[in-house]
């Protein structure tokens, strides 16, 4: 698969089998990974690649229990419910969405670590450099996964929980933690979009302007 199939075909996998990831693979695709473009080849980035099984299954409920908080909050409640009953539909939901994950094969962290070497003020603007090159990085991995038929998905999860996180991979506090994403070999790819999500998937043409803002190709 060319990288523009593989671009076209990336999606967002949640359901995965216990099958390994073949390690000549594995290290091709952290390669792959790491020539993601950096500003000043400044590379304040690293990877976690987790493969023991206990440490997985930790951090698989980790990601698991996150994941019910973001569904907690970023899902609207049915109408009627209380706080607590929609609390206990997250964990339900998240179960049912991510129940696979305690035996992924692998999980990917992506790192930002800081290398601080732009003056002290402007130091955010640093921050965003290094957060955009980790995204380049995790991408390069989306897309080379696919085109050897490995499942991923962007993961957020773990912000709910951070200090438990840490804590499992010894992450110090200097090091941010943007994405993770679990690899491996997926049920089935995904075709399309949940309805609820086409939905609200705006055209393309509208996200992009000719020339300067307010000219939408629409």
């Amino acid at each position: 698969m060319d990288a523009l199939e593989a671009i076209r075909k990336r999606r967002s996998v949640r359901r995965y089998t216990d099958r390994p990831v073949d390690e000549a693979d594995l290290d091709e695709l952290l390669r792959l990974a790491l020539l993601a473009p950096t500003g000043g080849m400044a590379q304040a980035w690293s990877l976690i690649v987790v493969r023991d099984p206990e440490t997985r299954a930790a951090l698989a409920d980790i990601v698991m229990r996150g994941g019910a908080e973001y569904f907690r909050v970023m899902r609207p409640p049915a109408p009627g419910t209380t706080p607590e009953e929609h609390a206990e539909w997250a964990r339900g939901y998240a179960q049912q969405a991510l129940g696979t994950y305690p035996q992924v094969p692998v999980w990917v962290v992506g790192l930002r670590v800081p290398r601080d070497l732009f003056p002290a003020d402007q130091a955010s603007l640093e921050r965003d450099a290094d957060v955009v090159s980790v995204g380049f990085m995790m991408e390069n991995l989306y897309v080379a996964a696919r085109a050897k038929g490995l499942g991923t998905v962007p993961t957020v999860f773990h912000w709910f929980l951070e200090d438990e996180f840490r804590a499992l991979l010894d992450i110090p506090a200097e090091v941010e933690i943007p994405l993770l994403t679990p690899l491996g070999h997926p049920e089935e790819f995904p075709v399309g979009l949940p309805p609820a999500l086409e939905k609200i998937r705006r055209p393309w043409r509208t996200l992009v302007h000719d020339e300067r803002w307010g000219r939408p190709r629409a």
